[in-house]
């Protein structure tokens, strides 16, 4: 589910409002430029993505334009297990693991961290790697479908972790029909190979266990900030 983006076009940015719509794809020296979070028009909403974080020097860069702690830098780019939330004087920072389906013949989950500044009229996401994991989002953005176009940044971060959510029971089916089939082929075959790929199937369920289990803690904390999430 990967797409390569061109060098030139590593970042995009939506900037909308209920009957209004621009949508601006350039790179991140571009951005470093042209955007600032103290001096974007209150009247629309600005998601800008970042659609791969691999170009670290550009990115802190660009964070050091914008006044970003260096503790959010650091967290973007730091691989930990877990969901984090952290409140500062103009904006949260909120980090992910999200899951994509995968070749049934994998052993590993594939699994992304995508990081989130979110202030009051704009939403900046860091995925890890070039995946598409928003696209209804988008869509629903584009086409004007729902209340994402009528609400604020907060709602639609809310839309973006529900289609991780999404994505979560997307990969759960997935591992459940291989690990039914798989279950029907073992009762007419002691395969030592179906065994393995049993056990693949398991350690991905691990794997997906560890990074939804931590979202009730999240939404424990996002309640404590009384922030206007959701």
């Amino acid at each position: 589910m990967s797409h390569p983006v061109p060098q030139n076009e590593t970042c995009q940015l939506f900037h909308y409002k209920n009957d209004e719509i621009e949508i601006v794809k350039n790179s991140i020296d571009y951005f470093t430029t042209h955007f600032q979070v103290d001096k974007l028009d209150t009247d629309h909403v600005h998601w800008l993505n970042f659609h791969s974080i691999s170009d670290r020097p550009k990115i802190e860069k660009f964070c050091s334009h914008q006044q970003f702690e260096l503790l959010t830098v650091n967290d973007i780019f730091i691989k930990k297990n877990r969901p984090k939330l952290e409140e500062y004087k103009n904006y949260f920072f909120f980090s992910i693991y999200s899951a994509l389906p995968t070749n049934s013949q994998s052993a590993r989950l594939n699994q992304e961290k995508i990081s989130f500044v979110l202030g009051d009229n704009y939403l900046i996401s860091f995925q890890e790697r070039s995946s598409d994991h928003f696209a209804d989002v988008r869509d629903r953005i584009e086409q004007k479908k729902g209340l994402v176009r009528d609400k604020g940044a907060d709602f639609l971060l809310y839309r973006m972790l529900d289609a991780i959510v999404d994505n979560y029971f997307e990969v759960l089916e997935d591992i459940s029909d291989v690990i039914d089939n798989l279950e029907g082929v073992i009762l007419r075959s002691s395969s030592h190979a179906l065994l393995g790929k049993i056990e693949f199937q398991k350690r991905k369920l691990q794997e997906l266990r560890k990074i939804v289990m931590p979202l009730k803690e999240i939404a424990i904390s996002l309640e404590s900030t009384n922030s206007t999430l959701i």
